[in-house]
């Protein structure tokens, strides 16, 4: 058997200075050579298939050496959706430390499909011969090796009790394997943006990643890394350390003034009002009636702390970014009742053409420019939904697929379409906007989803509802929540 995968390719998803046991690098390459003929309609299958090969084997490395990664997304799962595992209905009874073929069946699904997240591809179509074959290649070895240094990196009693030791588990977990995505990387890229401008590439980086264990949900469950290291910590039996981390208190990078300085501690007062007690660390920033940029974090016994960036900034600065949000919480607070009642209470408004949508505006928001609105929307149908804190947002092409008792378009489509709008309302992060698919899910108003788009019946239908907002969260990752406002 010829070599294929090697250790670099296994580097991307360890920690820095930690490695895989040589013997999943062997593993990998026996998946590889299993599973290298099977049939993938997919661009760059071949690459696809060894991706697919390196995370069975460190799926298997994550289950014989205890490091909880799946058992954190099982467990995860199970919490959400009173169930182990999406897309099975059949018993599932697995041993924590136990490979498992469902479990491999959706692995290759969640590969395949964090690499094509803008569609949505049946995880039952050929998950299950690949799962086999896989699985008789983590079935033959009688002695396996045990990874001890990335234990040690996650469960040192020393590190989960100290958040700045503990940070670089977290920023760790981004990359690993089950919870690594490539829309984690393209934030990750927009955060060193803005970063780099004001720093040098090493702390650039550092600020970058402590921002992101902040502020960007990760994995298959879209959870802050802290959540699932949580959970990792209770099946561990860490349960102080995991009551800890659930705790966990972030305030995001704010301008904040130097409200009061009492003996060893200052009062911080971010843009919203909210005050903060931390200890001075730095004298010349920390004087009153002085303003600075940065986060904090508030871990276990510990107050509040510096976390990430801080520098000086202006008072004009800061009375900037109150006034602006001020006037925003303003808008929100107007905004909502306004339209509602314009709109006789009805948040979803339905529109087969943009003269249909100027009209509407026309009556709802007479103050709007609506020219300059239709010049931005794409051509075509559009649905408006009255947001709680956005004023109205739009989405096109999606009209066909909304259950609403006053949706007159509802499957006024052929089935194909149907499909279409569906997935695209679910996973399509540029389409449609977390607040309204929220609405719709809440509301049970997506309901014509299938597994399949190519032959669908009731049963594809029935696993893709009951799983729909599973299907949201893998897909969408942040997206799936509501970051702008």
């Amino acid at each position: 058997m010829k070599q294929k995968i090697f250790p670099y390719d296994f580097a991307p998803y360890y920690p820095a200075g930690i490695q895989p046991c040589p013997m999943y690098i062997d593993v990998a390459n026996r998946i590889y050579e299993k599973i290298k003929d099977l049939y993938i309609a997919l661009p760059e299958a071949d690459e696809l298939k060894k991706e697919i090969a390196v995370n069975a084997a460190i799926y298997y490395e994550d289950k014989v050496s205890g490091i909880g990664l799946w058992n954190a997304f099982v467990g995860q799962h199970m919490r959400a959706y009173l169930r182990p595992l999406p897309f099975f209905d059949n018993p599932y009874e697995s041993d924590d430390d136990d490979v498992d073929a469902q479990e491999v069946e959706l692995l290759v699904w969640l590969v395949i499909s964090r690499n094509f997240d803008d569609r949505f591809l049946n995880p039952l179509a050929m998950g299950e011969d690949a799962a086999t074959l896989i699985m008789d290649v983590l079935t033959e070895d009688d002695e396996v090796d045990i990874n001890e240094d990335l234990y040690g990196f996650i469960y040192n009693i020393d590190t989960a009790n100290d958040y700045f030791k503990l940070k670089h588990v977290l920023i760790w977990l981004r990359r690993s394997y089950l919870l690594c995505s490539p829309l984690s990387e393209e934030k990750m890229e927009q955060l060193m943006d803005r970063y780099s401008t004001h720093f040098n590439k090493r702390e650039s980086t550092y600020y970058a990643e402590t921002a992101f264990i902040m502020t960007s949900e990760i994995g298959p469950m879209a959870l802050l890394p802290h959540l699932w290291l949580a959970e990792m910590y209770k099946n561990n039996r860490m349960m102080e350390e995991a009551k800890k981390l659930r705790k966990l208190e972030y305030c995001q990078q704010d301008a904040f003034k130097v409200a009061e300085t009492v003996g060893r501690y200052a009062i911080l007062k971010d843009t919203t009002g909210e005050e903060y007690k931390l200890e001075i660390i730095h004298p010349e920033m920390f004087r009153k009636g002085e303003y600075v940029s940065t986060a904090l974090v508030k871990y276990g016994n510990n107050g509040w702390e510096m976390n990430g960036a801080m520098f000086k900034t202006s008072r004009k600065t800061y009375d900037g970014i109150c006034k602006r949000k001020e006037e925003l919480n303003d808008s929100y607070e107007h905004a909502y009742p306004i339209y509602m009642e314009r709109t006789g209470g009805k948040r979803l408004a339905f529109f087969e053409n943009t003269s249909q949508l100027t009209e509407w505006l026309e009556k709802v928001a007479p103050e709007l420019d609506t020219e300059e609105i239709i010049d931005q929307l794409p051509s075509g149908s559009q649905v408006s939904f009255i947001s709680e804190k956005a004023g109205i947002i739009f989405a096109p092409h999606i009209i066909h697929v909304i259950k609403c008792e006053y949706n007159p378009f509802y499957r006024k489509c052929d089935a194909s379409t149907l499909q279409t709008e569906t997935i695209n309302t679910v996973v399509n992060i540029g389409m449609v906007h977390p607040e309204l698919l929220h609405y719709l899910l809440e509301n049970e108003m997506l309901q014509d989803g299938d597994l399949s788009s190519h032959n669908p019946n009731r049963l594809g239908n029935m696993i893709f509802t009951l799983n729909i907002d599973f299907i949201a969260r893998n897909h969408r990752r942040h997206h799936y929540y509501d970051h702008d406002f």
